[in-house]
């Protein structure tokens, strides 16, 4: 999907509104977030960046039930490369999984051969912009010490419109994960990588899952309501 040609100004802030509306164009994606990272990623040049994935434990967790993402872009990509700020989680991948081209670094300042001097074609964010403390600056720190000729972000992140946050919000709490710093959106995600000098490419919102028989008719109104799908998928450029 794409964005709409009369919300760019209000994204690049030419112009100001208290209340726009942004609506997408184009098909929506039923796909997961899994399944549309699997299906780019296919042949190309890819770097993971916060490939650990909070810890070693939850690496052995989301290998046992085959949804580690780093392995998922490992089998499809022509080359995939990861990196992390945690050093005990890539020491772990490097030495029990015996993965190599894994970085301890920090990607927003640190010079790594085979990682910023590399042509990528995808830079894949998934679930991790969340955890920043300033997405805006963060973005913009990788761009500017990559290699950024033809490469793309990937970006996926949690909707703030989730049908069950309501749900929560109704029962009087608010469920999230603790380390999250925000809750963001199609329109919020877009400023944020615009401001970062980015443009966006396609924006979908998609679920965790594909749809199963057990949940049939929550899949049943997301098909009709795609805004109350539980991420928001972005490629950027």
């Amino acid at each position: 999907m794409k964005l709409s040609k009369d919300i760019i100004p209000f994204l690049s802030g030419k112009k100001f509104s208290s209340s726009v509306p942004l609506r997408l164009d184009g098909e929506s994606h039923e796909v997961s977030r899994l399944e549309f990272i699997k299906k780019t990623v296919i042949g190309k040049k890819v770097l993971h960046v916060g490939c650990v994935d909070h810890s070693p434990e939850k690496v052995q967790e989301k290998l046992a039930d085959n949804t580690w993402l780093h392995k998922m872009i490992m089998d499809r990509a022509s080359h995939c490369a990861g990196v992390d700020i945690q050093q005990e989680g890539v020491k772990f991948i490097k030495e029990s999984l015996n993965i190599q081209d894994v970085y301890y670094c920090d990607i927003t300042k640190d010079k790594v051969e085979g990682v910023t001097d590399v042509d990528w074609d995808y830079v894949v964010l998934g679930e991790m912009l969340e955890h920043v403390d300033d997405p805006v600056n963060f973005l913009a720190k990788i761009r500017s010490n990559l290699n950024f000729k033809n490469t793309k972000l990937i970006i996926t992140v949690p909707n703030a419109f989730f049908y069950k946050n309501f749900k929560a919000a109704l029962k009087g709490f608010e469920d999230i994960n603790s380390d999250h710093r925000y809750w963001f959106t199609p329109y919020t995600l877009s400023k944020v990588v615009m401001c970062a000098g980015y443009e966006v490419d396609e924006i979908h919102l998609t679920q965790d899952s594909p749809p199963t028989l057990s949940r049939f008719f929550p899949y049943f109104i997301l098909k009709k309501y795609p805004f109350l799908r539980s991420k928001v998928v972005m490629v950027a450029k």
